[in-house]
């Protein structure tokens, strides 16, 4: 009898606690889980992200402002997939390149033209570390990959 009523006793015990801890992460996760106010974009435009590859950039679409995501070391990782398909041997891989010419050009173009735009973007808004987020095409600020959080930083910094 003493057993089973010790086993009870603990159960009761770790049910408590279990309680607890749900109760507070019921208080705690609406402050996390909540969407961030149509007030953070108010004003905002446009909005353009540089990072890397790296760096998981979030959101990657926006329903209140144009998004554009820039991953300036988009060339290197274009030419390590290159690469990867290519023969070693110099003639086969000349004629690897001759029969898949059309297919090349059509998967690289848009690549090198949205990294050569990123990087000439970076350089008209002397972006000189990663990952920065421009807002409006004027202001700055580095160090976010979320979109929401630099917005939210961006308006602290105005006030």
């Amino acid at each position: 009898m003493t057993k089973t009523r010790s086993f009870f006793i603990a159960a009761s015990r770790l049910s408590t606690r279990m309680m607890l801890l749900c109760a507070l992460c019921a208080i705690v996760t609406p402050s996390f889980a909540q969407q961030p106010s149509q007030d953070l974009y108010a004003g905002v435009m446009t909005v353009e992200v540089f990072a890397n590859t790296a760096m998981p950039v979030t959101p990657t679409t926006s329903p209140y402002y144009a998004l554009s995501i820039y991953r300036l070391d988009a060339m290197s990782n274009l030419e390590a997939q290159m690469n990867e398909g290519m023969p070693q041997d110099e003639a086969e891989a000349r004629l690897w390149v001759a029969n898949n010419e059309a297919r090349l050009r059509q998967m690289i173009q848009p690549m090198v033209a949205s990294a050569v735009n990123g990087l000439a973007r970076a350089q008209r808004y002397q972006i000189d570390r990663l990952p920065a987020v421009v807002i409006n095409q004027r202001y700055v600020v580095f160090g976010y990959v979320n979109v929401d959080q630099a917005l939210m930083a961006w308006r602290d910094s105005q006030n």
